[in-house]
């Protein structure tokens, strides 16, 4: 219970750390009802996501530099459609192409959270942030990971990229997207060595029948 209070307490502050590089450069936006709503979507699936995922106290097999250095850099990543948007604004604006932006860009990360919220409820306890085999560990195979390996990573990117869509930055949604794609790829590829270190051969026959990201693709 003490550990869900502070986790509600700090969401505040991760609010304004989310959106320094806005109240610092562009606080107009948040007069913006456009640009407010993939700001206040994305921040409400990553608030549900650090309420309901589990805390390990075992060492995290992840390079605990890249996952600062992610962090930290992580509301300049939020600030870079903004900038693209400003420099196209009146060309999205005048086409119209902006309001089918936003609604693709809303609707994807949507999607994405909903998919994140699925799969960390399907992993239960074995859900946390840190890459760790926990005691009496057991291998999901059910709901979406039936069909994917990381449905969370998914869920991930697709928040990512809808975020930026909606802000009117296409091109750095595609820079961020295979940011992050190269960063959970990373993160992928140990989880998937402690996973077959720790099951062997069931985790082999499971990871022959799926897909790590997209069913039929990857």
């Amino acid at each position: 219970m003490k550990i869900i209070i502070g986790k509600i307490i700090g969401l505040p502050f991760l609010f304004i750390f989310m959106n320094l590089c806005f109240l610092l450069f562009s606080p107009e936006i948040f007069t913006q009802a456009s640009i407010l709503l993939p700001i206040l979507l994305l921040f409400m699936f990553i608030s549900i996501d650090i309420l309901i995922r589990r805390i390990s106290t075992k060492k995290d097999a992840f390079q605990r530099s890249i996952s600062v250095i992610s962090f930290l850099v992580f509301p300049i990543f939020l600030y870079l459609p903004y900038i693209e948007f400003f420099i196209w604004e009146e060309s999205l604006l005048m086409s119209g192409i902006y309001c089918y932006l936003l609604i693709l860009g809303n609707f994807i990360l949507f999607f994405g959270g909903s998919i994140l919220f699925c799969s960390r409820l399907q992993l239960g306890k074995f859900g946390g942030p840190k890459l760790v085999i926990e005691s009496n560990h057991i291998l999901i195979q059910t709901g979406l990971y039936r069909y994917i390996r990381h449905p969370m990573y998914l869920g991930f990117l697709c928040l990512f990229l809808g975020y930026n869509i909606a802000l009117g930055g296409l091109f750095v949604a595609l820079l961020v997207t295979c940011f992050f794609f190269l960063l959970f790829r990373y993160r992928m590829i140990i989880e998937e060595n402690q996973l077959l270190k720790e099951f062997g051969d069931e985790y082999s026959k499971y990871k022959a029948r799926t897909n790590r990201l997209i069913p039929l693709l990857y």
